[in-house]
Order: structure tokens, then sequence, then C-alpha cells
């Protein structure tokens, strides 16, 4: 398969980092959330000041700084790198056993097996190595057989597609 010049803007991977902050947290997280702030507010006007109000309001706190500090780490990092590219481009090179990235910051060579799981969106997919780190990749950059061949060798080499 020949190379393929990836487009990158950073738009593109603003919505990247939040859609992924968004699947991370989802709407069970703000859901709890809500009951949380929710129970804490009608406790504290009942006048309990007991040590569930406390947790209470501990737990809210920390589920709030944890779903804010998850986005802005990423939002910071994926912006970052974006930001330091002097062309906003990059080439994928598509092999049996490997693939190779590259852009005017530098390149990256990895096995198809260090792909745990693609996620796909209908402008980009978030392709992970790990349960944070993750590469996107702009569809309008890759055709359908292009698609179909990344898909393949993540599953025969025991990643998830979702």
């Amino acid at each position: 398969m020949n190379p393929i010049k990836l487009h990158y803007s950073e738009p593109l991977i603003r919505r990247a980092v939040k859609t992924f902050w968004f699947r991370v947290t989802g709407w069970r997280l703000f859901t709890a959330l809500f009951l949380l702030l929710a129970f804490l507010v009608y406790s504290i006007v009942a006048g309990d000041r007991s040590w569930s109000v406390g947790v209470t309001g501990s737990v809210l706190a920390i589920g709030v700084i944890f779903s804010v500090t998850l986005y802005v780490v990423h939002y910071r990092a994926s912006v970052g790198r974006f930001r330091s590219m002097h062309t906003p481009e990059a080439t994928l090179e598509v092999g049996d056993e490997r693939f190779r990235m590259t852009s005017d910051v530098g390149s990256s060579e990895m096995r198809w097996d260090i792909v745990t799981e693609i996620w796909r969106f209908p402008e980009f997919w978030l392709m992970f190595f790990s349960r944070a780190q993750f590469v996107t990749l702009p569809l309008a950059d890759l055709d359908g057989e292009a698609r179909e061949v990344i898909l393949g060798r993540v599953k025969s080499h025991g990643g998830k597609v979702r």
C-alpha cells in the first residue's frame, strides 16, 4: 500500500480530544455527579452536617477534578503536539506487521499488535496504544481500501474495533 498523507487541523484535534473525553467520562459520570450534587444540596438545606455530607462533597469534588483534569491533560498534550508541527501533516505507511507514522516532528514505527483498539467516528478514528494514549487518523485522507486494511491489521493482531 502506498504511503498516506494525513492532514491535521487544530479544530480536528480539539474534536478528537473532546470525543475521547466524553466517551471516557460519559453520561454515567455526569449523572452520578448530578445526583451527588443534588444529595449534597438537599442535605445542606435540610441542616445535615454529618460525616456523610462531607464524604459526599469530597467524592463530588474528586469526580469533577478527575473529569476536568482528564480533559485538560489530553487537550494540552494533543494541541501542543499539533502546534509544534511546522507542517500540519503526517505520512502513514502501512505494512503487514508494522506501520510507520512520520511528520516533521518525528517518526514512529510500531507493530500492529501494539494497537489495542480503534474507536471509529464519522470524521476521524482514534487508534489506541494504551487506555489513554492514541493517535488521530483523519478519515478525509483514508480511502475505503486504506480503512479496510487498517481495520484488518488491527483485528488480526488482537485489537478491538468499536
